[in-house]
């Protein structure tokens, strides 16, 4: 896990390094050039342009504390910005920026920087820095450039520092990725106007340096979400379209959720009269169910006395079987005694015939003896 640091904490270790650099950096050149500027009134910028040497010319009083403010100032438009939410997720909580906001406060964010930048001219115009130039003679200071420096240096200077804030204002008011550019723009415009104080020496020379620096970061912190922005409007767009949509759509969705809503109530009233009709075919069931199953019983019962009654006719067959058997045994029987008793009386009248014919020719010999005996 510490070979390959999550990208949050690799980011927050190069800003403590790099304010850790800035600050030792800051100290060596606060302690050169304590031995040759005033303890009191720093040297003041003839220049606009961006020189980094001159933040060492900061007053040894303050020690690092514009600095450390600055960087601290700055963070919020990197911690805030939506391609790096993944890097900075562990750092800011979602229940004070939730993620679809971050663009929105940003921007705000952004607005009271500017608002504080149009102050800090309005400090200067206060205080020891109201001198026109703050190096002009006495004798000279009725001339037509002491007049326009007392000018910058008094009303025009009080005037400027109320823009930055009426110019950042109205651009909360817009889309976030307007209110986006429109703020940056105002930075950019406020450090325009810093560079212009700077040309005409109304700004201390190790402001500058922190200026560019600072305003860079925030332009960049809020150029970074401006895409991010853009998609996340294009979204609300589709969503709006989409509601509108809906809201046009809403009377005939009315008209069809009425014409529903009685083709519901038509629906029920048919369902409450097939409810009652399937309750009466239930209780008709029922009847024939109940019939039916006296019926079943009754015809178990019949079939039972079948059953039995087919038992009783098998058992009867059986026992007439066994009738006709004994019948016919007994039928052979006699069949048997019968061809005997023909038999036996074929025997007899043989035997009478016999008897009758030999009787006969007897009888005949005895007649015809006498016969013969009579001549």
């Amino acid at each position: 896990h510490e070979r390959n640091p999550p990208r949050s904490r690799l980011a927050m270790r190069f800003l403590r390094d790099a304010a850790r650099r800035a600050g030792s950096s800051f100290a060596r050149s606060t302690r050169g050039a304590a031995s040759t500027s005033s303890p009191i009134q720093p040297p003041l910028s003839s220049s606009p342009g961006f020189h980094p040497d001159h933040l060492g010319e900061t007053p040894v009083q303050f020690m690092r504390v514009p600095l450390v403010l600055g960087v601290a100032g700055a963070i919020p438009f990197i911690a805030l910005a939506t391609p790096l939410a993944s890097v900075f997720g562990e750092y800011v909580p979602s229940s004070v920026f939730p993620l679809d906001t971050r663009a929105d406060a940003q921007a705000r964010y952004g607005a009271v920087v500017a608002s504080f930048l149009g102050g800090m001219h309005w400090g200067f115009a206060s205080g020891s820095f109201a001198n026109a130039g703050g190096g002009l003679p006495t004798s000279a200071m009725t001339s037509s450039a002491a007049k326009q420096a007392l000018l910058l240096a008094g009303p025009l200077r009080f005037l400027w520092s109320v823009v930055p804030s009426l110019l950042a204002w109205p651009f909360l008011m817009c889309a976030t990725p307007y209110a986006l550019v429109g703020v940056g723009a105002t930075l950019v415009t406020a450090l325009g106007a810093d560079s212009f104080f700077a040309a005409k020496r109304m700004m201390p020379r190790w402001v500058m340096p922190l200026r560019f620096g600072l305003t860079g970061i925030a332009v960049l912190g809020l150029g970074m979400s401006v895409p991010g922005a853009f998609d996340a409007q294009r979204a609300d767009q589709a969503s709006a379209r989409d509601v509108a949509q809906l809201k046009m759509d809403a009377p005939a969705a009315k008209r069809a959720l009425a014409q529903h809503k009685k083709q519901l109530s038509e629906v029920s009233e048919k369902f409450a009269l097939a409810k009652m009709e399937n309750a009466s075919l239930a209780d008709k069931v029922k009847a024939v169910e109940s019939s039916s199953a006296r019926r079943e019983a009754e015809l178990g019962m019949r079939n039972g006395a079948l059953v039995v009654a087919e038992q009783v006719l098998s058992a009867n067959c059986e026992t007439l079987k066994l009738d006709l058997e004994s019948t016919r045994a007994e039928l052979e029987a006699a069949r048997v005694k019968i061809g005997t008793l023909v038999t036996e009386i074929g025997t007899l009248a043989s035997a009478n015939v016999s008897a009758l014919d030999t009787k006969s020719i007897k009888d005949g010999e005895e007649e015809t003896k006498p016969a013969a005996e009579e001549p």
